[in-house]
């Protein structure tokens, strides 16, 4: 998977109604947005699209 540019990660920050402080600071978030994507590629995951959600933690009940 390809590094996601700075220009790709500041237009999905503008998508979401953020901006980076700085060219610095746009640097370091899309270094880091990229370092995450890495490590998650890693990860050998079961095809997600085809799993159901289970539930992890119990919703608690309202006691009377």
């Amino acid at each position: 998977m390809p590094d996601l540019s700075p220009e790709q990660v500041n237009a999905q920050l503008a998508s979401l109604g953020l901006s980076p402080l700085d060219d610095e600071d746009l640097e370091e978030i899309a270094h880091r947005i990229n370092a995450l994507r890495e490590a998650l590629a890693a990860l050998e995951l079961e095809d997600l699209d085809s799993q159901e959600p289970s539930i992890i933690f119990e919703p608690e009940t309202a006691s009377d």
